[in-house]
């Protein structure tokens, strides 16, 4: 409310009743203002980028698009240990099947500001969700490079789902302003090299382990 009512200067519940199914507001009272006092702007955190929540039909099945939430981490807990330990280790530069808790949440708790990750989640055999793939970015303090990284299920790689996302991401940076997006890849990837090539990502340096892949985002169509 306090992101979608900028006029919202005051609000009072009480009493609020709250039991095992759920809260009931027996009395409130709302106090507005004349001149905007809130709203999502003033956050010290954006809220939930609801907007950028998209249905796909994939493959025969329904598909959602969608930024990552902190609730997400069990089940991104899930995709890295579905992952094989090549794909492991071309995401992360290491083979590790299994991620701390601690960074887990930074991967699921990000600052929306600062940092995107879409993830093309399906509902789950257990009532949740599974996620099949994630695109990141973050981006650095001046909004000039932002740092990519892609990664599709084991299983489910070169049916499209690294293309829908990396192109959902790469339309959102350049709509944010951001220059260009830039990325690490091991030299044994090869299947990622030829990706990002398709996606017009060319190399810009790198060291003896990983090349640096870069992609100018403005003046460039953005689609999406």
């Amino acid at each position: 409310m306090v992101a979608y009512l900028p006029e919202l200067a005051e609000l009072d519940i009480n009493p609020l009743w709250a039991d095992h199914d759920g809260v009931l507001a027996l009395d409130a009272r709302i106090r507005l203002s004349r001149v905007p006092v809130a709203g999502a702007e003033r956050f010290a955190i954006r809220p939930y980028p609801d907007a950028l929540v998209e249905t796909i039909a994939w493959h025969g099945e329904t598909l959602v698009l969608r930024p990552v939430r902190p609730e997400d981490e069990p089940a991104h807990r899930r995709f890295v240990e579905q992952l094989s330990p090549d794909d492991l280790r071309f995401r992360f530069f290491n083979a590790r099947r299994e991620l701390a808790h601690s960074e887990l949440a930074r991967l699921t708790q990000i600052d929306y500001a600062r940092e995107m990750a879409f993830i093309a989640v399906r509902p789950g055999a257990d009532g949740g969700s599974e996620t099949l793939a994630v695109a990141r970015a973050a981006v650095d303090p001046d909004n000039l490079e932002a740092e990519f990284a892609v990664v599709v299920r084991s299983d489910l790689q070169g049916r499209g789902l690294g293309r829908l996302l990396m192109d959902k991401l790469i339309a959102y940076q350049a709509v944010q302003g951001t220059q260009r997006l830039v990325g690490l890849v091991l030299h044994d990837n090869a299947g990622m090299r030829a990706f990002m090539q398709r996606l017009g990502f060319e190399r810009h340096g790198g060291d003896s382990d990983a090349l640096r892949l870069v992609l100018p985002l403005q003046g460039r169509p953005v689609s999406g």
